[in-house]
């Protein structure tokens, strides 16, 4: 008896030593620890989103998910606990509902239940990920909109210059300036956001202390299989 609890003992010992190898830190942004766990998670969720295979991604892509993590950190570290900026229930299972839509082999209930079990995560992991894209929007949109002007020469070139050629390109047909300069307006304002926030985000880069510690393919590889 006394040999089997040692024998069990020594399992638990290297089940823990185990752990600690594979869920290390992968990044730190300013007293933030991100760790591979976190990351391992993200990868998943996003090829879920995208309805893309977890076993096609590449090292390239585990590293554009992490720097999506730091940035994100770097923008959750500066909103503030404000509850207007929280999504309720209601809006989080209309999220869902939505991005369901788009999936089709998420369009059944038992479809999507086989989906999350294939990407190793479950509802509550998707919620908890589409509630914090819609608050970092909301903080975006309440910093920045605001800030954006579009003037009638903006909306008229952007209509000559990109707008009629691309539909030409398509051999589609070409409304007026004045049925198609509202839907114009909005790119135009959503790009100026875009482009503000990448400015922000490389300010907030250079003032912040951000250390990473990249696994190798390898470890990516094994973390990600099932």
């Amino acid at each position: 008896m006394r040999l089997k609890f040692q024998f069990a003992l020594v399992l638990l010992a290297a089940a823990a030593v185990s752990a600690q190898v594979v869920d290390r830190m992968v990044a730190v942004v300013n007293k933030r620890v991100i760790m591979q766990s976190e990351l391992d998670q993200e990868i998943r969720l996003e090829c879920l989103l995208q309805a893309k295979p977890v076993e096609k991604l590449t090292s390239a892509d585990t590293a554009a998910a992490l720097e999506r993590l730091i940035d994100r950190s770097l923008l959750e570290q500066q909103i503030s606990k404000q509850a207007d900026l929280d999504p309720d229930t209601v809006e989080i299972k209309a999220a869902l509902s939505d991005l369901r839509q788009q999936i089709p082999q998420a369009a059944t209930d038992d479809g999507w239940t086989r989906m999350l079990l294939s990407y190793g995560v479950t509802q509550q992991d998707v919620e908890e990920h589409l509630a914090s894209q819609m608050r970092v929007l909301r903080f975006v949109d309440l910093r920045f909109r605001a800030l954006v002007r579009v003037d009638k020469t903006a909306v008229e070139t952007y209509y000559q210059e990109k707008f009629i050629p691309e539909l030409r390109q398509r051999r589609a047909a070409e409304p007026p300036l004045s049925e198609v300069s509202a839907k114009i307006e909005k790119i135009l304002v959503e790009q100026r956001i875009d482009d503000m926030l990448s400015r922000w985000l490389e300010a907030l880069r250079a003032q912040a202390h951000i250390q990473r510690m990249l696994p190798t393919s390898d470890t990516v590889a094994g973390g990600m299989r099932q």
